[in-house]
């Protein structure tokens, strides 16, 4: 395990004095959270590992022709996914996300699936869920693993934290999506995430990188921006 930090002067000084956002970007605490959405479980599936191996239930919703997995947000955050055999159901305070680039579900304790009674409204529609995030701010702690899975194969992730000025979030990127780049960051640099995968842990945001659709850029101390 790494870790990069801890918080010196530098850092503390780009927190007090904050972070302006600028479009496409947008602050953290409006990136969109709870859904409702609407279809029929045509199928159910595990525990099977989840991208950070640990096992969780997972189902699949239909609505007209879109499909879209629901996952546990984590293992037992959602143990009646599997009770729930109707069709016609709405699926209550669900987390949007993505994962390899499909739209995903996730369920938790403040999640619910009920049937939904004909004359009230379906929720969001699947094609209409926002997976995605444009973000910026200060790096203010990283954070590196490696480990071996269950299967035998190796795994890898970088993480580290974002804060914009008023809320903070957690940004992770597996494999090969750890760039040098981001290797190098360190605690105090500004940057700017274009196309981040919207996910939870606990509740909570995760933003992670895509190698192929996310933008990484490093803002200079002239206010000028680069990718990685």
């Amino acid at each position: 395990m790494e870790t990069a930090g801890p918080m010196d002067d530098k850092l503390r000084t780009k927190m007090i004095e904050g972070n302006s956002i600028s479009s496409p970007c947008v602050p953290l605490g409006e990136i969109p959270s709870r859904v409702n959405v609407s279809g029929n479980l045509i199928a159910q599936w595990g525990p099977l590992p989840n991208h950070f191996n640990e096992p969780v239930l997972g189902a699949m919703l239909q609505a007209g022709e879109a499909t879209i997995a629901i996952e546990e947000a984590e293992p037992g955050a959602f143990l009646h996914l599997h009770d729930s055999q109707q069709t016609n159901v709405i699926i209550e305070n669900a987390l949007p996300g993505v994962w390899r680039d499909q739209p995903r579900l996730y369920v938790d304790q403040h999640s619910n699936i009920r049937v939904r009674e004909e004359d009230e409204p379906k929720g969001t529609r699947i094609g209409l869920l926002r997976t995605r995030a444009n973000v910026e701010g200060v790096v203010v702690a990283i954070r590196q693993q490696n480990g071996v899975r269950l299967d035998g194969k190796p795994w890898s992730m970088l993480s580290f934290h974002l804060w914009d000025g008023e809320h903070i979030v957690e940004v992770v990127a597996f494999g090969s999506a750890i760039s040098e780049r981001l290797r190098s960051m360190r605690p105090g640099d500004r940057i700017r995430l274009i196309g981040a995968e919207l996910g939870w842990r606990a509740g909570l945001i995760q933003l992670r990188i895509d190698v192929r659709k996310t933008r990484i850029e490093h803002q200079t101390p002239a206010f000028t921006t680069k990718s990685i």
